[in-house]
């Protein structure tokens, strides 16, 4: 079984766009003629159902934010697991949108019931190296090389509260930035990476080459593009030579680019995301775009 950094390496390196597109199922913004008066479960089942296909002609991989999908309940997270069922089913990559973190028996829960679904979660360090370390067992090449985005610096503005607190003279995303990198030293690489990757906000691209050179071998998941205010032109310095090295996201931009009266929502989307990954391609290798 191929590791989810090498399968991901492999699509970019074969002419994929480095995007990830997030699912975050809004129902008020969903097309007015999908299964009205069904239930919400079975109308993000329905339009993820059409839209998955049309997205993995451009991205390598999706984002279902698992939130979304809980605030409906049981069958909201049933919902999430047909989704990410549906994913798998298009080729397409899972990061699963759950920043969980908790002491290790729990965290060790956590790892065996959301690993089932997605080939790789978000987590938040605030509990330290126990809390990490359930994870990263899954990403050892025997256990299916899963991967893991550790939250470093978080595209939302009250990241800077506790986010730049100083530890010494180092900010804290700087210390947590470290913890990756040490984190990812246990573990193999693949075309110059590792499985610990980390979650790095858009929307601070002057803090972005900083944390680059702290995490070397890191894939860098990207969010606040679009509707946050990140800009993509502002990510170059996230990507290796070979256009590898981050993931940027965006939700919003793609998903609702269409009004819910729109008949051709299905055409929007697949526009929007072709135009998204065009944009982020030209960044990522400039010199073949």
């Amino acid at each position: 079984m191929q590791s989810f950094v090498g399968l991901l390496a492999e699509r970019v390196l074969s002419g994929m766009s480095p995007i990830v597109i997030g699912l975050d199922p809004r129902l008020s913004a969903f097309p007015e003629t999908l299964m009205p008066g069904a239930s919400p479960a079975a109308r993000i089942v329905a339009f993820y159902g059409e839209a998955l296909p049309v997205i993995a002609k451009h991205a390598p991989a999706v984002k279902p934010n698992i939130a979304f999908f809980e605030s409906y309940g049981s069958d909201g997270y049933r919902a999430y697991e047909e989704v990410c069922r549906l994913a798998r089913q298009n080729g397409l990559l899972i990061v699963g949108d759950i920043k969980r973190g908790d002491i290790g028996s729990t965290a060790k829960a956590y790892a065996e019931g959301h690993f089932r679904i997605a080939d790789s979660l978000t987590l938040h360090p605030y509990l330290g190296n126990d809390s990490i370390q359930p994870f990263l067992e899954w990403c050892e090449p025997a256990q299916g090389g899963r991967g893991v985005f550790v939250l470093v610096r978080t595209s939302n503005p009250g990241a800077r509260d506790f986010q730049d607190l100083l530890i010494g003279s180092k900010p804290l995303c700087d210390v947590v930035a470290e913890a990756v990198n040490s984190w990812g030293a246990q573990l193999p690489q693949e075309h110059g990476y590792h499985a610990v990757g980390a979650v790095v906000g858009a929307t601070w691209p002057e803090e972005l080459a900083r944390l680059r050179k702290l995490m070397p071998h890191s894939w860098l998941l990207l969010p606040g593009v679009g509707a946050q205010g990140g800009k993509v032109e502002d990510l170059t310095s996230a990507f290796d030579e070979q256009g590898l090295g981050a993931l940027v996201n965006q939700s919003r931009g793609v998903m609702q680019c269409f009004s819910p009266a729109q008949a051709d929502w299905l055409d929007c989307i697949d526009q929007a995301c072709a135009t998204f990954a065009a944009e982020c391609r030209a960044v990522a290798i400039p010199q073949k775009s």
